[in-house]
């Protein structure tokens, strides 16, 4: 025979979930021994809570069962299943590594140490091999949330994620930032010079011809693009020490200063730092045709 469940009316199942709110931060207390640190508390006390809810609008008085007893059942339920649905392991690899945890823990009461890999393989009869693949197996199956405090679950302590260094610079703000400015200065530089100044630098830089090609090409010497392109390069340099610090100044006896103050003040006053931000970003710049 079907059980015939008669659900509360909703404004009496609100009033239980009201009453009864503690019981998921006791249910919590008493499961969270059970799980490592880093499942998650917060979504444990989550799903407990959605099982009072869903308790409170099963809950059929008429049974003679007390509510905070059915909702209690209903809480712990909610939170196992929240686990186990975030848990990638499989029970064979639980049951092995409960396994291997229990073998340490008796070779340490023997020996008062920590067995070395040899040694607890021995103990537990597999090869050491088997036992790396045991752990490794175990560190792939682990969920890590970044934002889950280092102490208790309650705790205001540092989070993993800000204890884990970047590898990548790109992803960190400050570092991404700087050479967005740094690489937008250069396109705002170069884009800036004399036409024919701009041609040899880009040609000779970001295309990579060689000075005798470029010099062919524009019916001049050698000679003469080499000295184009040090003169722009001074101009560039000139420009560069205007915006950044770290950057020294061209040498005073290097010719053409009058041309370089035009053209650093010119650059100067039709470029700013938000400009040279979007010049930096991919896309901002293209080599001249």
């Amino acid at each position: 025979m079907t059980e015939t469940i008669r659900p509360a009316p909703e404004d009496e199942a609100n009033t239980l979930v009201e009453q009864h709110l503690h019981l998921v931060e006791q249910v919590l207390r008493q499961l969270a021994s059970r799980y490592p640190r880093h499942v998650d508390r917060a979504e444990l006390w989550s799903a407990g809570a959605a099982g009072l809810v869903e308790a409170s609008r099963r809950y059929d008085p008429s049974a003679g069962v007390p509510f905070a007893r059915f909702a209690v059942i209903r809480i712990r339920g909610a939170m196992v299943d929240s686990a186990r649905s975030r848990d990638w392991a499989t029970r064979a690899l639980r049951r092995g590594m409960r396994d291997v945890n229990e073998a340490s823990r008796r070779f340490e009461e023997q020996h008062g140490r920590f067995p070395r890999p040899a040694e607890l393989a021995a103990a537990l009869g597999i090869t050491e091999r088997e036992l790396a693949d045991r752990h490794a197996a175990a560190a792939t199956a682990t969920l890590l949330h970044l934002d889950q405090p280092l102490g208790q679950h309650d705790s205001a302590e540092a989070t993993l994620g800000e204890c884990i260094a970047e590898s990548s610079d790109d992803r960190l703000p400050e570092e991404a930032l700087e050479r967005l400015e740094l690489s937008g200065t250069v396109r705002t530089g170069v884009a800036h010079l004399p036409p024919v100044q701009r041609e040899v630098v880009e040609r000779t830089y970001f295309r990579g011809e060689r000075l005798r090609e470029v010099a062919g090409s524009m019916g001049v010497t050698e000679a003469r693009v080499s000295q184009i392109r040090a003169e722009a390069l001074h101009a560039l340099r000139a420009y560069f020490a205007s915006a950044f610090d770290a950057v020294p100044p061209v040498p005073t006896g290097a010719p053409g200063r009058r041309q370089r103050a035009a053209y650093v003040a010119g650059v100067s006053a039709e470029t700013t730092w938000r400009s040279r931000l979007e010049a930096g970003a991919p896309g901002g710049w293209r080599v001249s045709a």
